[in-house]
């Protein structure tokens, strides 16, 4: 014999199975948000923990491809690659500068050390136009 239900479903038995499978459904699909959630998570961790590793402060670039880009082109570098490779040149107000254009908004400033190259920020190309005057990088 059927009967009702406190969901408001009618049907035989001690549980509406309508309102379980829909519960199954729902507790599932939340699980499955909760563990997308905690991936994310640990990538943005992941992430920001890979900052500690690079040579001069990326965390202001506005982007993940331009990150990956300076630490390729500063990896690149540091295994004895020409920063000519990169269209990178010496400054004429100081030889021992070397800016390397990374995208048409930012450029990569290293310093030449006798021979090996250290770098020094990253700057945009506003700061790099109006921040290079003599006695930068004394």
């Amino acid at each position: 014999m059927k009967q009702l239900f406190p969901c408001g479903h009618r049907g035989r038995g001690k549980l509406c199975h309508r309102c379980a499978e829909e519960e199954r459904v729902k507790s599932s699909a939340a699980a499955q948000q909760e563990a997308e959630r905690a991936q994310k998570l640990a990538q943005k961790r992941a992430w920001e923990a890979s900052f500690a590793e690079d040579p001069i402060d990326l965390r202001r670039l506005p982007d993940r491809e331009l990150v990956l880009k300076v630490r390729e082109v500063l990896e690149a570098i540091a295994r004895g690659e020409d920063y000519t490779r990169f269209h990178g040149k010496r400054l004429g107000l100081d030889r021992r500068l070397i800016s390397v254009p990374i995208g048409q908004r930012y450029r990569l400033l290293l310093r030449d050390d006798g021979g090996a190259l250290r770098p020094l920020s990253c700057l945009t190309h506003e700061e790099y136009n109006t921040s290079l005057r003599p006695g930068l990088g004394s």
